[in-house]
């Protein structure tokens, strides 16, 4: 595989686009012409065409009443008809391009048959939408343990059921809490959700293996991987609970220095999936930027690893990478205006 780097950026016109929020919280439209960004400080949506590389239209949100998106968003994702669903921790729902609720989504246990998690906080987090529009799906469970199921749920008939995914459990043997009379905080790896062509796909950094719920056949397959460039998961153990900032830097580079696995990525143009994978290089000291060995991983449409490659020219993953019109595009801040890298892969 070789592959060409160009570099584009978007026209804001008159407005400023705010990236400190990075491309966390973005969403393409089907046929790949618009990218929805979601700024969290101005609570905006900035709709950019990416085929004039020119920024739209902003979307403005409220934060608080009948309206309201909570402070912090941490899912949003893109409905037909130009709706959002957005949640927080304070309110989770379905918005119009106008900002006004369509439906409110606090998914609590208690209100939904057949569903059984321990605890009464909402079923919200990664939660996401099937394109049929007649399902909700999400990874309830207990954050600073790193644990998580699939939550299926009929909002309909306020009924549904949670699926135990063992595989992904492995993001909990890995995470990290900082406690100390001074501060607190805490490092978990994460659990992917995501849909493609009407089905589901739960995957997480901290091992290569991947479950497909088909939610039309109600079925739920896991997949394992020869990877050969890389092993197929994290391997040996962490101390979980540390108590000193040089605790938590030993115990975040034994993670940071194994193989993680990226989101995946589905290309239309050659039906593939791609994935990319990292392992972390030591710094030579504490203000130098962080390097990575940056690996590429190629799946045909039924999950068979059919490629892999290391790519020695990158030493971080691109970020926040999509396929449009068989081409990788990875945003880039290029003199605090959004830019994407755009490669073009010859195999």
């Amino acid at each position: 595989m070789t592959y060409t780097v160009d570099t584009v950026v978007v026209d804001p016109g008159e407005e400023i686009i705010d990236l400190s929020g990075g491309m966390r919280l973005s969403n393409l439209s089907d046929d790949k012409e618009k990218l929805y960004l979601f700024t969290q400080k101005e609570h905006q949506v900035a709709v950019i065409n990416l085929d004039q590389l020119e920024l739209v239209e902003f979307l403005t949100f409220e934060v608080e009443g009948p309206n309201g998106i909570g402070q912090y968003v941490g899912t949003m994702q893109m409905l037909d008809g130009e709706k959002f669903l957005l949640s927080s921790f304070q309110t989770s729902g379905i918005f119009d391009r106008n900002g006004i609720k369509t439906q409110d989504l606090m998914l609590k246990p208690q209100d939904y048959s057949g569903v059984e998690v321990e605890g009464e906080a909402p079923m919200n987090y990664k939660l996401t939408q099937s394109a049929d529009g007649k399902r909700l799906f999400s990874l309830p469970g207990d954050f600073m343990e790193g644990s998580r199921d699939l939550a299926i749920l009929d909002p309909s008939n306020k009924s549904g059921k949670v699926e135990d995914i063992p595989a992904m459990d492995k993001a909990a043997e890995f995470r990290i809490l900082l406690q100390s009379t001074d501060m607190m905080s805490i490092y978990v790896e994460d659990v992917n959700l995501q849909e493609f062509d009407g089905q589901l796909y739960i995957s997480t950094s901290a091992t290569s293996d991947i479950y497909r719920y088909d939610y039309q056949l109600d079925s739920l397959q896991l997949f394992h991987f020869p990877h050969q460039l890389v092993p197929p998961a994290k391997t040996g153990t962490i101390k979980n609970k540390v108590s000193s900032e040089e605790e938590w830097r030993a115990e975040m580079e034994k993670a940071s220095s194994q193989v993680g696995f990226e989101k995946m990525m589905w290309d239309d143009s050659s039906k593939h999936f791609f994935r990319f994978g990292r392992k972390m290089l030591p710094k030579a000291d504490e203000e130098a930027p962080a390097k990575a060995e940056v690996y590429l991983f190629t799946y045909d449409a039924d999950l068979k690893l059919i490629g892999e490659k290391l790519l020695e020219d990158l030493d971080q993953v691109p970020s926040s990478p999509f396929f449009k019109d068989g081409k990788l595009w990875s945003s880039v801040n290029v003199e605090d205006e959004l830019g994407f890298v755009v490669f073009t892969f010859d195999f």
